[in-house]
C-alpha cells in the first residue's frame, strides 16, 4: 500500500514536471519565434525605409550635378544616427541621470511666470549640453581635436545666448496663448505629462523642433566643418545628415506602431506620410540652418564680427523652428493644404539653394 501511494505520489510529480518543462519549452519556443519575426520585420522596415531615402538623395544629387558618393552616405549615417537619439531616447536620457532639471517637457509644461521660463531655460541649456557633449565626443575622436573643441565651444556659447532669448519669447507667448487656449483631441503625453491644450501642444513642438535641429546642427558640424569652404556643400552634407534623420526615426516611429497595433492599412499610410512629407521637412529645416549658418561663418569667420555672424544665423535658426513646429501643428490637426504646401515649397526651395551659387 505504501509502495503504491509513493509511485502513484512520483507519477504524479512526474507528470507536473513532464507539463512544467513542455509549458517552458513552449514559451521559449514563443519567444524565439516572436523574437526572430521581430527582427525580420525590423530588417524589412529598415529596406522599405531605406527605399525612398535612397531616391531623396539621388534626386538632390542630380540637382547638384554631384555624383552620390561614399563619402556623403557615411557622413549622413553617422550624423543621422547620432542625431535621431536624443529626441527619441529623451525619457531614457533622463532617467538614466536622475535629474529634474533634464526633463524639458516637465519646465515647458509648468510656464506661469517669468521664474518658470528661466527654469525652463536653465533645463533646456543642460540638455543642449548634453547633445554637445555627446556629439563631441565622436567629432573628438575623428578630427582635430584643438579646432573641434574650439567650434564646439564657441556653439554652445551661441546656442545659451540663443536659449536665453527663447526663454523671453516663450514667456511672452505663453501670455498672449493664455487668452487663445482651449482643449484639443490629439493630446500628447511624455513621461506621464498631458499636452492637451492648444498653448501646451505649441510649446512641446517647439520643444521637438529645437531639440532636433540643435542635435542635426551638431552633428553636422563635426562631419562638415573643417572639409567644406562652399554654402551649397554645407547644405548637401546637411541634406545629407537630415535623410538620415529621417530613415531612422521613420524605422523607429513604424516599428513602434507595429508593437502596438500590428499589421494594418494604417502602418501603410504611416509609412507613405513619413516617407515624402516628413522627410522633405527635415531636408527643408536643416538646408535652412545649414545655408545661413555657413553663409555667417564664410563671411565673417575671419572679421571678427560676432554680432553679424549671431544675428543672420540666430534669425535663420528661429525660422527653421518655425518651418518645423507649423508643420508638426498642422499635422496634429490634419490641415492637409498645408501639408502639401509644404512638400512642393520645401522641395522647391532647398533646390533653389543649388542655382543660387
Amino acid at each position: 500500500m505504501l509502495l503504491l501511494s509513493f509511485l502513484w505520489k512520483v507519477n504524479q510529480f512526474t507528470s507536473f514536471y513532464l507539463i512544467f518543462c513542455l509549458k517552458i519549452l513552449k514559451s521559449v519556443l514563443y519567444l524565439q519565434i516572436n523574437f526572430v519575426m521581430n527582427i525580420l520585420f525590423l530588417l524589412i522596415l529598415a529596406l522599405i525605409s531605406f527605399f525612398p531615402i535612397l531616391i531623396w538623395a539621388y534626386s538632390f544629387a542630380y540637382i547638384d550635378q554631384n555624383p552620390l558618393n561614399k563619402k556623403r552616405f557615411l557622413v549622413g549615417i553617422f550624423g543621422g544616427i547620432l542625431s535621431v537619439f536624443p529626441i527619441l531616447y529623451m525619457w531614457k536620457i533622463i532617467d538614466f541621470f536622475e535629474s529634474k532639471y533634464l526633463n524639458i517637457f516637465y519646465f515647458v509644461s509648468q510656464i506661469w511666470d517669468f521664474f518658470s521660463s528661466l527654469e525652463f531655460g536653465f533645463s533646456l541649456s543642460l540638455f543642449v549640453f548634453l547633445i554637445v557633449i555627446f556629439s563631441f565626443l565622436f567629432g573628438f575622436l575623428l578630427l582635430k581635436r584643438k579646432d573641434i573643441l574650439g567650434m564646439y565651444l564657441k556653439n554652445f556659447l551661441f546656442f545659451l545666448i540663443f536659449v536665453f532669448i527663447l526663454s523671453f519669447l516663450i514667456f511672452g507667448l505663453n501670455f498672449v496663448l493664455s487668452y487663445f487656449d482651449f482643449k484639443i483631441e490629439n493630446s500628447t503625453i511624455f513621461w506621464e505629462i498631458i499636452f492637451d491644450t492648444f498653448r501646451l501642444i505649441i510649446f512641446y513642438y517647439l520643444v521637438v523642433a529645437f531639440v532636433e535641429e540643435v542635435s542635426k546642427h551638431f552633428n553636422f558640424l563635426q562631419s562638415s566643418i573643417f572639409s567644406i569652404n562652399s554654402e551649397k556643400d554645407w547644405v548637401q552634407n546637411a541634406i545629407f545628415v537630415a535623410l538620415w534623420f529621417a530613415f531612422i526615426e521613420n524605422i523607429l516611429y513604424l516599428y513602434s506602431f507595429y508593437e502596438q497595433f500590428w499589421l494594418n492599412f494604417e502602418l501603410v499610410r504611416i509609412y507613405l506620410f513619413r516617407s515624402f512629407f516628413s522627410v522633405i521637412v527635415h531636408v527643408l529645416c536643416s538646408s535652412v540652418v545649414a545655408f545661413y549658418f555657413s553663409k555667417a561663418y564664410i563671411s565673417y569667420k575671419n572679421k571678427g564680427l560676432v554680432f553679424p555672424y549671431f544675428k543672420i544665423f540666430s534669425l535663420w535658426l528661429f525660422v527653421s523652428i518655425f518651418l518645423h513646429l507649423f508643420f508638426d501643428i498642422s499635422m496634429t490637426f490634419w490641415i492637409n493644404l498645408v501639408l502639401f504646401l509644404y512638400f512642393i515649397w520645401g522641395y522647391l526651395y532647398v533646390s533653389s539653394i543649388f542655382y543660387k551659387e
